[in-house]
């Protein structure tokens, strides 16, 4: 078993917390006794920041696999109308995935609320991606090395 040491900066503070004091460092109080007497109302944040966060977010977790196949039905849908099933050919003929790859890859990005389309219940409707499929698949777009 490894155990590391991760430091961790906390406001001015900086601690070095290992894995097996973790639980012993209360790394969100910032060493002061009573947080909840000093602590202020969050502001809300604005649109961008939420915008700019969800962008970071989706590309440091999502699976490449998952990016391509998002930006590969962006580009599939603003030309044909697909369904589901229809579109996992297309993203599988012309990304050289295999089709159980592409249609995995398709229900992932649906439960993520970037596809919406047909299902198991509710076949032959039409594929298309959300507002915020949209906007991830534009900033994928951009930042492809």
């Amino acid at each position: 078993m490894y155990l590391c040491h991760l430091p961790i900066d906390v406001g001015s503070l900086r601690q070095v917390v290992g894995a097996k004091s973790a639980d012993k460092v209360d790394v969100f109080s910032g060493g002061r006794e009573s947080p909840e007497l000093e602590a202020k109302p969050a502001e809300k944040p604005s649109f961008e920041s939420l915008a700019s966060t969800f962008l970071k977010l989706a590309d440091v977790r999502m699976s490449e696999t998952q990016k391509a196949v998002l930006r590969m039905t962006a580009w599939l849908l603003r030309f044909h109308t697909l369904t589901v099933t229809g579109l996992a050919d297309q993203v599988s003929r012309r990304g050289s995935l295999p089709y159980s790859t592409a249609k995995w890859n398709l229900h992932a990005l649906m439960d993520m609320g970037l596809l919406v389309g047909g299902d198991v219940r509710k076949r032959g409707l039409q594929a298309s991606l959300t507002a915020t499929g949209r906007m991830l698949a534009d900033h994928l777009w951009q930042t492809e090395e």
